[in-house]
């Protein structure tokens, strides 16, 4: 790799990342979101049809005119392939979700990761109406059921009759529920199915919490932790709220998709939902609610749209291949560290003609900079003579000034959709290579693997043709692999590893390169 790669790289990465936590992120939340009356004001978002929506009511207005009989809590345990949920009789369907396979941290007793892990609220799935006069239904216990398939939920009273049916199975890792509703006196006009979530302050992943939902054909992110009201009126096919490496997803089972609303409930918390509009005095809601790893294929099991939820930026057209290459070299080892070093040689080997060509057009460059360096001293106060004549002599010496920069940015999309794959896969969550390195997705513990990047690249440098005349760019060069070192200080160790492999796989490639594109002289 050439010092011109070497700062391409270093600068394309800098704005790639800057251009997605500083602008996309934020874009999520405030350039994208409609300013309207946030939650508790006077005035309410307007439905899909004109009519006004409302929020979801947060706590009790009116009761019922004859008393509820107050049940005891309870939770009726169910079993899918990914692990093991709670079936509540309370205004959240789902109690609990404990993942069979995922932990929260290495360690052999570790917590296993849970809905509440990623959620950091009480329950999931409830059904809400924008009436007032359906407010205490917040706080109603029903009555558990079982079945042959999983379990059901009844609660009546003189305003409504409303039931529950979740069905599991061993070999699936969703749930398949059921909302149903029937009015006894005049219905509302709309039906809330929400999600919470919260992103607490201080957490190491707070930026990697949002609200997803899937609407006109795209997905859209909300980052949790700086939500502001938005409502949705294109059709959602789901909602869901997801950290890096797990999601919690509902998707509608209806023919009619319904709208969305995106509320705030505090301080970074808030609620998504899909709003159903009530056509006569029965309300049925199909879903289907996943809750585990963003898994490429466990997700399209799920539903063929699920997938995208998987953070691999602008470049998931070369993610994929990638990720499944990854994944083929890890059949043969069971070690994703043995595997990211194969595809680094993999991709450097895939490369070498791009690098060829892009290293032939440096050494024409830095056999020309003693006689453009004449020009700049020449024609030093006319630039447009300048430009002419340092043209002119790249022509005649047969150096076109693209041949360098063609090659290197067509590497870019592969080495951005691979520090994606590397950054977001499930397949890195907890997975250990050798020595002291025993989570692929966590920082290098004792940062040996960044000291040993920035000094990699400093022998690279010394290697590469210098082509840089001015002081400031020469100074800027020396001190770039420091500057690249300290960047990846904070990465997870499996970027770290790929871009060291890489590093040094670079070295041995411009050796064989200066040898051949710089032969001794016959004696």
């Amino acid at each position: 790799m050439d010092r011109k790669t070497i700062l391409a790289v270093i600068l394309c990465l800098g704005i790639y990342v800057g251009w997605q936590k500083l602008y996309l992120e934020p874009k999520y939340t405030k350039d994208a979101i409609q300013a309207v009356q946030p939650l508790g004001g006077s005035a309410a978002p307007q439905g899909t049809n004109g009519d006004s929506v409302g929020t979801a009511p947060k706590a009790p207005v009116s009761a019922p005119s004859s008393p509820v009989k107050k049940l005891a809590s309870q939770a009726f345990p169910l079993e899918t392939s990914n692990g093991f949920s709670a079936f509540g009789n309370g205004s959240h369907a789902l109690l609990a979700w404990d993942l069979k396979e995922y932990k929260l941290g290495i360690q052999k007793d570790a917590a296993n990761v849970s809905l509440q892990s990623v959620i950091h609220e009480d329950g999931a799935v409830s059904l809400a109406f924008e009436d007032s006069r359906f407010a205490y239904l917040n706080d109603i216990i029903g009555r558990l059921g079982t079945t042959a398939t999983g379990a059901t939920w009844n609660y009546s009273d003189e305003n409504i009759v409303m039931s529950r049916e979740i069905v599991t199975s061993l070999g699936l890792p969703y749930a398949d529920v059921k909302l149903t509703a029937e009015f006894k006196t005049q219905p509302p006009k709309y039906a809330f199915v929400s999600l919470n979530a919260k992103s607490p302050e201080g957490d190491a992943e707070e930026q990697d919490r949002q609200f997803v939902y899937w609407t006109n054909q795209s997905l859209e992110r909300v980052q949790i932790k700086d939500i502001s009201q938005k409502e949705v009126t294109t059709p959602i096919h789901y909602i869901g709220a997801t950290n890096r490496y797990f999601l919690m997803a509902l998707v509608a089972q209806t023919t009619d998709a319904p709208s969305g609303l995106i509320q705030p409930t505090g301080s970074h918390a808030g609620r998504i939902s899909m709003v159903y509009p009530v056509v006569g005095k029965t309300l049925t809601i199909p879903l289907r609610v996943y809750f585990g790893p963003k898994e490429l294929n466990v997700l399209r099991s799920v539903d063929a749209k699920l997938d995208h939820t998987i953070d691999f930026g602008w470049f998931t057209v070369f993610a994929y291949p990638l990720l499944k290459i990854l994944k083929w070299f890890y059949g043969f080892f069971e070690n994703y560290g043995l595997a990211i070093i194969l595809l680094t040689l993999l991709l450097k080997i895939a490369t070498y003609p791009l690098t060829y060509k892009s290293m032939k057009s440096m050494k024409k460059m830095a056999k020309l900079q003693p006689q453009l360096q004449k020009l700049r001293e020449k024609y030093k106060d006319d630039r447009e003579a300048l430009n002419r004549e340092m043209l002119s002599m790249m022509k005649n010496h047969g150096y076109n000034p693209m041949a360098g920069c063609i090659p290197i940015l067509i590497q870019m999309p592969i080495f951005f959709a691979l520090y994606r794959v590397l950054y977001s896969s499930i397949e890195l969550y907890h997975a250990p290579f050798a020595l002291w390195i025993h989570d692929l997705s966590s920082r290098d513990p004792f940062y040996v693997t960044p000291v040993l990047l920035a000094g990699m690249m400093f022998v690279q440098q010394k290697l590469t043709p210098n082509t840089a005349t001015d002081p400031a760019q020469a100074r800027m060069m020396q001190i770039m692999p420091l500057i690249f070192g300290a960047f990846m200080l904070a990465l997870p160790s499996g970027l770290t590893i790929y871009m060291l492999v890489n590093s040094l796989a670079s070295i041995v490639q411009q050796m064989i390169l200066n040898k051949k594109l710089d032969p001794a002289p016959a004696r």
